[in-house]
């Protein structure tokens, strides 16, 4: 493995890797806190642009169960698109906010997947005393959808709209059904640009070495942790937790965008 890097481009990287404090608090950390920020600040201004969005198809959990067929999607001339649902339990006046590129697909599961059968999600519902759509409607709770396509919105990403939505509505649990804020950490942020540059370098050797497919076998964290460990010990590159876990997001991307392009 080592060979697949000169001793130049070797020394250039433990420089850069050499930079490094463990204590140091992670740039990850600093990105995640000013977007929720940003999240928080804008929580009315997107509620109020949500509200309005809600208002042009709503669907009850029976209707949504109907449309999952693609005859009566064509029927009733509704598309299958990239968006976010909000789920409303009326009784209660609570939410959930889900993202899907086909969201139909997606949305009516929830009223039909038993949380019993997600043992541990279950116990700590029960633990917790947390709500769950599942049990709610089938003890009678009233509850509507609304379906809001992602080109209709002012946002960029499924992630960027479902995470300010989640905010807008306060869906997180107590106050919600949502277990997360949303998916903030998308993508890592390397501590500087050199420390970025240093991983793409490494990332495309590889590829070059081993193979477009090679690391789509590094299907799990625990073998992307078990590989990027061996190859940074292999190449005497200085410890370095933050690079490491910023190589190991790039697998893991690269295999998410791989599995795209296949679909």
């Amino acid at each position: 493995m080592i060979d697949m890097l000169t001793e130049d481009e070797l020394r250039w990287i433990e420089m850069i890797l050499e930079d490094h404090d463990p204590l140091e608090i992670s740039p990850s950390y600093y990105h995640k806190r000013k977007i929720e920020l940003e999240w928080l600040n804008n929580k009315g201004r997107v509620r109020k642009e949500l509200d309005e969005l809600r208002k042009k198809l709503k669907v009850t959990p029976q209707q949504l169960l109907e449309l999952k067929n693609d005859s009566a999607r064509r029927e009733q001339e509704i598309e299958n698109f990239p968006g976010i649902y909000i789920i409303h339990n009326c009784v209660k006046d609570i939410y959930y906010i889900g993202q899907s590129k086909r969201v139909l697909d997606r949305a009516y599961k929830h009223f039909v997947t038993n949380p019993e059968d997600m043992k541990g999600r279950y116990e700590l519902s029960v633990k917790c005393n947390l709500p769950e759509i599942y049990i709610d409607f089938n003890s009678g709770d009233k509850f509507i959808v609304s379906l809001i396509p992602l080109d209709n919105t002012s946002f960029s990403s499924l992630n960027e709209l479902e995470g300010y939505a989640i905010v807008a509505y306060d869906s997180v649990v107590p106050n919600g059904y949502n277990r997360v804020i949303g998916n903030i950490m998308d993508k890592h942020v390397f501590k500087n640009d050199d420390y970025e540059k240093a991983a793409n370098f490494i990332f495309e050797r590889i590829i070059e070495v081993k193979g477009e497919d090679f690391f789509l076998t590094l299907s799990n964290e625990r073998k992307r942790v078990v590989y990027t460990h061996k190859l940074f010990a292999e190449l005497r590159l200085p410890r370095n937790l933050h690079f490491s876990k910023g190589f190991r997001m790039m697998i893991k991307e690269y295999i998410k965008e791989n599995k795209k392009r296949k679909n």
